[in-house]
Formats: C-alpha cells, sequence, structure tokens
C-alpha cells in the first residue's frame, strides 16, 4: 500500500511504499527492506561501487570514496603525538624543568596534556551532535577541521608548558568531535552486509596515522632530536589532504530525510548510484522516511521523548549496550600501554622506547586489518569478549613481571611482549566497539548516541590520564596490577 508521511509545516513530503507480511498469525508490522539488502556481501560490494577505495572505473567518482576516505591518517597524529613526543629531547629541552640535578618533565606536565586532551575530547563529543543534527554531517566536518587548524597552530607558537597544554585541550576538542562524526556518517553510508568492514576500515586509517606518526618521531629523535616542531608541522599536510577529501563527500541522506529536505536527497543518491543500472531512488528515499516515521512513533508510544529521550526506556538499554565496549577500553588499561607507552617502556627501563612503540603500532595494523577480515563473519560480541580476554591476560602478565628486575634482558623482553600483547589485542576489539556505538541507537538518535557515548568513555579517559604518570612514577610496572582487576570482560 502507499502511505505518505506528513513532515513539518513547509517541508516537503515522501509518498512510500510499505509492504506487509499478511501471513497468517504474523505480525501487522511494515516490512520495509532494500532489495540490495537480499544480496549477500560481494554483489552488495558490486551494487555499490562508490563506497570501495580501490574501484576506479568510469562509474565510480574518484573523491567520493566514501566511507574508507571519511578517515584519515591526520586523526592518529595527536593521540599519538601527545603520547610519544613527551620522550624527544627537544620537547624536554623546551618544556622540562631541572629535578634531581636532570632535565626532564614533570610528571604534573605529561598528566595535564594527556588529561586536558582527554578533557577536550568529552567537549567535542558532547557539543558536536548539535551541530550535526543542524547542519548535517557535512558541517561537522567543517567545524572540527578548522578547531584542528587551530589546535596546529597554537601547538606552533608554544613556548611554555601551560601553552601546549591549552593547545592539547583544544585538539581534543576537535579530535573528539572528529570522532562523534565520522562513524556516524560511515555508519549511514556502507551496505549493510560490509557495514562492520567500512567501519573497522575507519580504524585501519587510525593505527595507520599512528604508525606514520611514531616512524616519524623515531626518526626526527635520531636526527634532528631538538626540531621537535617538525613533528608539529606534518599536521598541516594530513589536514590540507583531507580538506580536499571532503568538498567532494556527498551528504548523508538520512540525515536529508529525516530534516524533509527529499529532492536534496535525491540529488545525492542519483550523485552516488545513478550510474547503477535499475538501481531504485524512489524505493529507497521510501524506506529510509519509513524507518525514520516508524521510529517516531515507537518513541511517542513509550513516551521516549524530549532531550533526554536518549536515556529512556529501550532507548536508555541500547545506549549503555552500545557505549559499554569502549568505556571498558579504559578499565583494561588503555591509558598504560597505549596513550603513555613510550612513556611507561622509558621509565621500565627500556633503553629503546620508541622501537617498542614502533612494533606496538605494526602490530596494531595487523590487529585492525584481522577485525576488518573477521567482524561480519564471526559477530560484534565475539569479537569484543576475545579482544578483552587477551588485553586483560597482556596486562595480568605486565603486572606480575613487574613484581621481579624487569629490567634485566630476559624479563625486559617479557614486559615488552606483554604489551604488545595486551594493545594487539586491545586493538583488535576497539574497531568493534565503534560498530556497537553506531549501530545499536534508532536512526534519529545516532549521533547524540555516538557522541554522548564517547564522551561518556572518555570521562574515564580524563580521570586516568591525569592519575596514569602519577602511578607510573610511584608503582611503575605494578600500575598494570589495577587494570588486569578493572579490565575482566
Amino acid at each position: 500500500m502507499s502511505q505518505t508521511i506528513n513532515n513539518a509545516p513547509g517541508e516537503e513530503k515522501a509518498t512510500i511504499t510499505v509492504v506487509e507480511d499478511v501471513r497468517r498469525g504474523a505480525p501487522t508490522e511494515a516490512v520495509v527492506k532494500k532489495q540490495i539488502d537480499e544480496l549477500n556481501a560481494g554483489h552488495a560490494v558490486q551494487m555499490n561501487p562508490n563506497s570501495i577505495a580501490y574501484r576506479f572505473s568510469k562509474r565510480s567518482r574518484p573523491f567520493e570514496r566514501q566511507p574508507l576516505s571519511a578517515w584519515w591518517p591526520g586523526s592518529a597524529l595527536r593521540p599519538t603525538l601527545t603520547s610519544s613526543i613527551v620522550a624527544n629531547k627537544g620537547f624536554i629541552r623546551q618544556f622540562g624543568s631541572v629535578i634531581d640535578g636532570t632535565l626532564k618533565l614533570n610528571p604534573p606536565y605529561v598528566s595535564a596534556f594527556g588529561g586536558l586532551f582527554s578533557a577536550g575530547q568529552v567537549i567535542g563529543q558532547f557539543c558536536i551532535q548539535w551541530i550535526t543534527d543542524w547542519v548535517g554531517r557535512k558541517g561537522a566536518m567543517w567545524t572540527f577541521m578548522a578547531i584542528l587548524i587551530l589546535a596546529a597552530v597554537v601547538e606552533c607558537v608554544s613556548s611554555i608548558w601551560w601553552h601546549f597544554a591549552i593547545a592539547k585541550l583544544i585538539a581534543g576538542v576537535g579530535i573528539g568531535a572528529c570522532q562523534a562524526t565520522l562513524p556516524v556518517y560511515i555508519n549511514e553510508h556502507a551496505p549493510v552486509q560490509v557495514r562492520g568492514l567500512f567501519i573497522v576500515a575507519y580504524n585501519i586509517w587510525w593505527s595507520l596515522g599512528g604508525l606514520m606518526c611514531s616512524i616519524a618521531l623515531y626518526e626526527l629523535n635520531a636526527n634532528l632530536p631538538y626540531n621537535w616542531k617538525i613533528a608539529i608541522y606534518t599536521q598541516f599536510a594530513m589536514i590540507g589532504t583531507s580538506l580536499i577529501i571532503f568538498i567532494f563527500l556527498p551528504e548523508s541522506t538520512w540525515w536529508l530525510v529525516s530534516k524533509g529536505k527529499i529532492e536534496r536527497a535525491r540529488k545525492t543518491l542519483e550523485y552516488r548510484f545513478g550510474a547503477i543500472p535499475g538501481y531504485d531512488i524512489d524505493g529507497e528515499l521510501s524506506i529510509i522516511a519509513v524507518t525514520i516515521e516508524k521510529q517516531r512513533h515507537w518513541d511517542r508510544e513509550a513516551k521516549a521523548e524530549g532531550p533526554l529521550a536518549i536515556f529512556k526506556g529501550l532507548n536508555g538499554k541500547r545506549f549503555l549496550i552500545g557505549s559499554w565496549p569502549k568505556v571498558l577500553q579504559q578499565f583494561v588499561g588503555l591509558g598504560v600501554f597505549s596513550s603513555y607507552s613510550t612513556y611507561f617502556f622509558q621509565l621500565a627501563g627500556n633503553s629503546n622506547a620508541f622501537q617498542v612503540t614502533l612494533i606496538q603500532g605494526c602490530l596494531s595494523l595487523l590487529a585492525v586489518i584481522l577485525d576488518a577480515m573477521c567482524v561480519d563473519v564471526i559477530g560484534r560480541r565475539r569479537m569484543t569478549l576475545f579482544g578483552f580476554s587477551g588485553a586483560c591476560a597482556g596486562v595480568l602478565i605486565m603486572a606480575i613481571v613487574g613484581c621481579f628486575d624487569y629490567t634485566n634482558k630476559q624479563l625486559g623482553s617479557v614486559l615488552v611482549f606483554s604489551g604488545v600483547l595486551a594493545n594487539f589485542c586491545n586493538t583488535f576489539q576497539s574497531s568493534t566497539s565503534y560498530a556497537y556505538l553506531t549501530e545499536m541507537p534508532e536512526q534519529r538518535f545516532k549521533a547524540r548516541a555516538t557522541g554522548w557515548g564517547l564522551a561518556y568513555c572518555n570521562l574515564y579517559a580524563v580521570m586516568f590520564n591525569f592519575t596514569i604518570p602519577l602511578m607510573l612514577s610511584k608503582w611503575v610496572v605494578k600500575t598494570a596490577f589495577l587494570f588486569a582487576a578493572l579490565g575482566i570482560p
């Protein structure tokens, strides 16, 4: 049958076709399913040539490679810079103090850099959802790019430690907004059969960016150890490349339909899929419209409306389930073996902490690639349980080694292995946690649930980023006992 959805006054109306299940005893719920949903993953990919980064044919537009191009390696440079540049000689000379006759960074400074970065992430993740819902996904992209440019400029002119701390706060706002926007954008563009693959591919760029930063800092430390600002300047190249890509990315069709912008949504679908023979654009618009309207109807029935509707009834359960895997990342010790990996191994007596970070970066990239291959086959829950179990085992080994003389070569190697194992397993599941976060909420709450879920996670990150450097300076490797207990899945 045909049904007309009435939008707000002045908005366009969309006529949608709803197919009902009329079998005896079947519930009288609308069945809204795309024809592409019946295809296997390979055929779905063939039907979405513009969604595949490696497809260069006349049908695909090279700059419209959503969702893989929606994430950029530069996004990982800032977290890696925050955690690794603190060991650079030039950085220590610029911002360090003489303590017990030795020039070094004050632990409170290190904790301020990490803590303010995480605090900025919370602010960005919490606030960007209003911009995302108000001006669209692309408007949010331009917003966080402007913030990241400002952060890079402030870093370049920093001469006192609190200048750099302010830059970390601004950078955290930009990265937090970025993290809360792009997974939603990817989720709304990817075919359902390979949605997990594309959301995990988002983390491939993250791992690649972190690896690139580790290599750059290692070479900088070897050749120009006192010219630390060279690493800061590299961010402008990444930002510039991203700006070019973002120009050609289309707006989310789901957002356009939810705002009643039907003709713009139609043009977006024609731009993306117009070259595919037989693609039913009107049917696609109908499915999006009826899905959004049905979810609104359920919320009205459940009285789950208003600014806090995301925490009410079924929406509240979805929010907790979707955000918990990201929260558990902090409890299993992400700050020890990832955020402060260089600082940790330096305190543990490893003479080549950058090399350990480089090894971790390579294995993190491998973990994300394996995750991408398995997430749509094994499932989100199994991937999460496997990753957290392995990370918890690695942290426990790390803690046990801390009870002995880990500065000798044999136990030092075990310490490095345990940190690498924990980081590998945590990275293996971290990509899947983004799938949880973006797939659990209903459509109209995706932007808000993703942003607020990440902000909720980073409230714990703020706490640990301020406390971990202090714990490491006193307990060193034994700090891992705390996270071995907290991180049990």
